[in-house]
């Protein structure tokens, strides 16, 4: 139980880095010596120092000496170097005697070799609580180190019959301000932010995370026809901007692609270092639903009985060959309510 406490706290620690850390796990570490917690440390922004470290210079500031303490870690600490130096021989360096580790780190340069080293140092390894929790908390940095392949997150607002827009296309606003407001800590979760043209063209929206501290977006717009290409649209200003399209046409700003197979876009995504990506916007999201490791729905209490279904790529006959999804979480905001779901459905 006394390790289960102390892990918890390491793993509310870790969350802290949301959105910051990419495509690096979120890590959180506790030292404990003689019942009292000595030092506390996570991961705080990519390319920084590791949690495990600052937990230790952590412990030093208070005055604390590390030796012979246990340390808890929410992810087995690295054994290779990248654009930090190995936290296994750190903390065999400090002369720390016991780590519990919540999970493996599925990283091939790791995954298992840390434990390994600490425990041929003479260090006591305990291995798995909390493993459940922690493995939830970097769903995101399991699957792509794993595939190679960004999770995958859709967000659509709708009415409850279903639709985002009417048949004129107006949708401003379907859901309230303090639904709005959790799309952007939606926003801050993953590293891109992707839309159709469509959207562009209607909403002309910036694109950006507005909370406080949240890294910069990678804009990734779906642009078959190059509908966007000459514009002067927000999207483009600031920031890096990937543009996937058949058109031939050239745009001021932003990388352009010359693709749009779904398949092939996430996969080219993944090739250049983008973890994950929230697919806003409407019928664009659609075809991306076979892929999709997460939804985020958004209901308004609105009725158009007509309108602009995101989902009618499903073309669905029978009940039996239904998209399907286990849900996950409920948020009831007054005006609009939020549901979290996993896609089990995936033919």
């Amino acid at each position: 139980m006394e390790d289960e406490g102390f892990m918890r706290l390491a793993l509310e620690l870790a969350k802290k880095g949301e959105g910051r850390v990419n495509p690096n796990p979120m890590v959180g570490a506790v030292i404990v010596k003689d019942g009292r917690i000595i030092g506390m440390g996570y991961h705080e922004r990519f390319g920084d120092k590791h949690a495990e470290v600052n937990a230790i210079e952590d412990a030093k500031k208070r005055g604390n000496s590390p030796k012979g303490a246990t340390m808890y870690v929410t992810m087995e600490p690295c054994s290779h170097r990248g654009k930090q130096p190995p936290c296994a021989d750190r903390i065999i360096r400090e002369g720390i005697s016991r780590v519990v580790v919540a999970m493996e780190d599925p990283n091939p340069l790791v995954n298992g070799r840390g434990i390994r080293k600490l425990k041929s140092a003479g260090v006591e390894v305990r291995v798995g609580v909390l493993e459940r929790e922690a493995r939830e908390l970097n769903e995101v940095f399991i699957k792509y180190i794993t595939t190679r392949v960004p999770f995958v997150a859709v967000k659509l607002a709708l009415t409850l019959d279903g639709f985002i827009a009417t048949r004129s296309f107006s949708s401003k606003w379907i859901t309230g301000e303090r639904a709005r407001m959790k799309v952007q800590e939606l926003r801050r979760r993953y590293m891109a932010v992707m839309v159709g043209a469509n959207t562009i063209l209607r909403d002309d929206p910036e694109l950006t995370c507005r909370i406080s501290g949240c890294t910069d977006k990678v804009k990734v717009i779906l642009d078959r026809h190059g509908l966007t290409a000459g514009g002067n649209f927000r999207a483009f200003k600031e920031g890096r901007v990937l543009v996937f399209t058949e058109s031939e046409k050239e745009w001021n700003k932003g990388e352009v692609i010359r693709e749009t197979d779904p398949g092939k876009i996430l996969k080219i995504l993944g090739e250049k270092g983008i973890d994950s990506v929230l697919i806003e916007g409407g019928r664009a999201a659609c075809q991306f639903l076979p892929f999709a490791d997460r939804l985020h729905l958004f209901y308004g209490n609105k009725l158009f009985g007509k309108g602009i279904s995101p989902f009618e790529c499903l073309n669905v006959d029978r009940v039996e060959d239904a998209f399907r999804v286990d849900f996950r979480g409920f948020e009831n905001f007054g005006d609009s309510f939020y549901v979290e779901a996993i896609p089990c459905s995936r033919e």
